[in-house]
């Protein structure tokens, strides 16, 4: 009898200390929400001029199945380009992405801004510039190939196709979301 009631006090004493703990996090998460949101959206628009350089980024949409679309405005209040940001899912998770699209409809260029549940060494590779740069330029969606690519066409990263089609996907649904509501 002793024993099972040592491990009750233990249990409730675990039982306690989660409690407290997890409420201490939501607690400190919904005290600073408004500063992590202002942070949040800070690396955000640094992320964004590094795509198109503007004086605001005015939110069009924000629809949780095909992105965000962002107006890219100078500080003429000229048009300057579009930003999405999409994700489609690659090997691992999602890839997402951020596109920037002129105002003529053709991809500016693109930013990986997470690829980090995607096979290390292989699929990570979007990540880099050589893979990123071949998208500047399209002017439609973009086709996957694993051989020398030409027109409208990415050579996909050697051993990671899944997470190459993945950024693909979301350039394509980048420049859908684009048409939808701008062109």
């Amino acid at each position: 009898m002793k024993n099972s009631k040592s491990i009750l006090t233990a249990t409730l004493c675990l039982v306690v200390i989660c409690l407290v703990v997890t409420g201490a996090v939501a607690g400190t998460r919904y005290a600073f929400s408004d500063e992590i949101a202002a942070q949040e959206w800070q690396q955000q628009q640094t992320t964004m001029s590094k795509l198109i350089k503007a004086e605001d980024y005015q939110q069009l949409t924000n629809d949780a199945a095909n992105g965000q679309l962002y107006e890219a405005i100078t500080a003429a209040g000229e048009t300057a380009g579009f930003i999405a940001i999409t994700a489609e899912y690659g090997y691992g998770s999602e890839v997402s992405v951020m596109t920037a699209i002129t105002p003529a409809g053709q991809v500016a260029g693109i930013e990986i801004l997470d690829a980090s549940q995607e096979t290390p060494g292989l699929g990570q590779n979007v990540t880099r510039s050589d893979f990123t740069k071949q998208f500047d330029n399209l002017t439609g969606s973009p086709k996957v190939v694993k051989q020398k690519a030409a027109d409208n066409e990415i050579q996909a990263v050697t051993g990671a196709t899944r997470s190459s089609n993945a950024v693909a996907g979301a350039v394509t649904k980048a420049l859908a979301l684009y048409e939808k509501e701008v062109g």
